[in-house]
């Protein structure tokens, strides 16, 4: 993956973090004597009271969802908007959890299909992983990706979340015939903090669209008002104006997981220009557990890869 998308995964992380808890509704707020609207939707505002109470929910809930994540499969389409030396590339993966790694197989690349010998040899190396996972062996080798070092930042980022904003109604909508918020966001003045991901959180502002009965978040979408430097602008730098989306749903009672996500950044690194502009989409959540019941799926799903296996 090219400079450029490298560290725009960064700065998803950060920004999902935010985006993703800033805003869940908790249901039982909703005041019965409400003024409704044109539409028969009460537009009457959160208290400053409720709105922190709304805030110390989301990052409860966000945890339960990070962790969740862990352990469902899904099918990724990814498209990284090229330059004008590199075209765009689009490769479509299946991700399938094992313990602290995320094994990918590549299903699609730039519209043409994985030949089918090569897709078989994917598969039988994500059963050898799952197969060590499962015996609490570590895990190389291409195709993997390292999930455990994320995880202790972004928990700090989640845990930041009630601190580092200020948070104020924007109004109430439905959304496929359901009852949705949404709050605007800004920086809090008073923040201070030494991570580095604060000086995201100091220059971000957006908004979100909350599902109301459930207290999940739909969609949010957020920018950067100013320049965002490490090291004094000598390490890395973005430039005012990027623009973050993030969508998802709920994949089973009471599990939501990202379905969408897009980032639109331009800065610099170090002496080199970087630009990250793409997009991803997931879809087809399967719950597969952990490594030895992921086995079990892959092993349903793909039988002629053990049909020389014990």
């Amino acid at each position: 993956m090219r400079q450029g998308s490298q560290v725009g995964f960064g700065l998803l992380a950060i920004l999902a973090a935010g985006m993703t808890l800033c805003a869940i509704w908790p249901p039982t707020m909703a005041s019965s004597e409400s003024e409704p609207d044109e539409r028969g939707q009460s537009q009457t505002p959160l208290t400053a009271q409720e709105i922190r109470y709304l805030v110390d929910r989301a990052i409860e809930n966000q945890h339960r969802n990070d962790t969740q994540l862990d352990q469902y499969a899904r099918t990724e389409r990814e498209v990284l908007q090229g330059t004008g030396k590199e075209p765009n590339r689009e490769t479509v993966r299946r991700l399938i959890p094992s313990g602290p790694m995320m094994l990918r197989v590549e299903l699609e690349h730039d519209g043409k299909a994985t030949d089918p010998s090569n897709l078989d040899q994917q598969w039988r190396t994500v059963a050898q992983a799952l197969r060590a996972s499962a015996r609490g062996e570590e895990v190389h080798g291409a195709g993997f990706y390292e999930g455990q070092r994320h995880r202790h930042e972004r928990a700090e980022m989640v845990g930041e979340i009630g601190k580092a904003f200020r948070f104020t109604w924007a109004g109430r909508i439905r959304i496929n015939g359901r009852a949705v918020v949404m709050l605007n966001f800004e920086p809090d003045p008073a923040y201070r903090s030494t991570q580095r991901f604060a000086p995201v959180y100091k220059h971000s502002k957006g908004i979100a669209w909350v599902d109301e009965s459930s207290a999940q978040l739909i969609k949010a979408e957020a920018e950067l008002t100013d320049e965002v430097s490490w090291g004094g602008g000598l390490i890395a730098k973005l430039y005012r104006g990027g623009r973050f989306r993030y969508e998802q749903h709920e994949v089973s009672p009471g599990v939501w997981m990202p379905t969408y996500y897009s980032y639109d950044f331009d800065g610099r690194k170090f002496v080199f220009s970087l630009s990250a502009h793409d997009r991803a989409e997931y879809s087809d959540y399967l719950h597969v557990g952990t490594p030895s019941e992921a086995l079990l799926v892959v092993r349903r799903e793909h039988p002629k890869i053990f049909a020389n296996v014990n």
